[in-house]
């Protein structure tokens, strides 16, 4: 396939990773279940890089993401290790995992309107993280904020430090969410759909606002999103994750050129793109994500897979990994099926 049209910088810095997570699992425990959210997963981040998790809607990215700032619900048990600039957060006290949220791990949630605060006015939201975390003034923070919701493109920002979010559009408030997480140019920033409420030119404007924020700051940025197009533009790397596990992960690149997991090779036949022809039929991938309330023993995706043969269906397929590829599955993609994958998808 053709490489991606847009992409970001190649260099990869010779430290250690920023962020480095090692065989991590999440569970959280319901009145009648447990659901097993996330799975033995391992990834890094380096400093200026950004990884793109994308999967369906269940798959557990979201989990992943707030696994790592700290954010699970009480009901939530996790094991394994998540490691940012060597400090280990797994098992750390909730007043020290406050001193690390918003200094050194940002996060933006999906919904804004459910992530602000309503009876607080934007400004004092934006700047909370300075002074909580950096000790700046009242006067210093609301300076920082107009500044910070001018970088993110809201209108007249100084204007808005007085409004409250309910007086604020959609993708307004979007863009107070992500100021609030840039605030403090925090190490690791975890961008959940940072985007979605917002039109495809502002969009741009943040997800270019990112990668500069990323060079600058040497600031390793976890991108989730269900937006191939996005990651394709955005992102060094890509880590696929489907009921709650690694299916594959690699160079953006690669994956979008050779990609190597069945389930990676549907997602980019069911993209939708402009110049898709207008009676083609878009392609989709049957079934639907497995219960993770009951984990099979098999592949998770043995039951919607084509090629699935028994072996799919007993035991987890082992990881293989070739120059910085990784996939886990017994009937990989070969280069005559990857050409298959409709060519206005490539």
């Amino acid at each position: 396939m053709n490489a991606p049209a847009t992409r970001r910088r190649e260099e990869q810095p010779a430290a250690a990773p920023v962020l480095q997570v090692s065989g991590l699992d999440v569970d959280i425990r319901l009145p009648s279940a447990v659901v097993h959210a996330v799975q033995d997963v391992s990834l890094e981040v380096w400093a200026g890089e950004t990884v793109g998790v994308v999967g369906e809607s269940g798959c557990g990215k979201s989990t992943l993401g707030l696994a790592l700032a700290g954010l699970l619900p009480p009901e939530a048990e996790t094991r394994g290790s998540i490691r940012q600039d060597g400090r280990e957060l797994v098992g750390l006290r909730e007043r020290e995992l406050r001193g690390i949220r918003g200094a050194e791990v940002g996060i933006v949630f999906q919904d804004p309107m459910t992530s602000l605060n309503p009876t607080k006015r934007i400004g004092a939201q934006v700047g909370e993280a300075l002074r909580l975390q950096r000790g700046a003034s009242k006067a210093a923070a609301l300076r920082a904020a107009a500044d910070m919701l001018d970088r993110v493109g809201l209108p007249r920002p100084r204007e808005q430090l007085d409004r409250f979010p309910h007086e604020l559009s959609g993708g307004m408030r979007q863009r107070v969410v992500i100021a609030s997480a840039l605030i403090c140019e925090p190490r690791v920033l975890v961008a959940d759909e940072p985007t979605t409420a917002l039109d495809v030119t502002t969009q741009a404007q943040i997800l270019e606002l990112f990668d500069g924020l990323s060079a600058e700051l040497g600031m390793a940025t976890l991108l989730v999103t269900h937006d191939m197009g996005v990651v394709a533009g955005h992102a060094n790397r890509v880590f696929v994750m489907y009921a709650g596990r690694e299916a594959e992960t690699g160079a953006t690149e690669t994956i979008f050129e050779t990609p190597r997991h069945r389930y990676t090779g549907a997602l980019l036949g069911s993209i939708l793109r402009m110049e898709t022809p207008r009676k083609s039929r878009l392609g989709t991938i049957p079934g639907r994500p497995p219960d993770l309330t009951a984990p099979g023993t098999g592949c998770p995706f043995a039951p919607r897979c084509t090629a699935a043969s028994g072996e799919c269906t007993s035991q987890l397929p082992a990881a293989s990994e070739e120059d910085g590829h990784r996939w886990s599955c017994y009937h990989p993609l070969d280069a005559q099926e990857t050409k298959r994958i409709p060519e206005a998808q490539r």
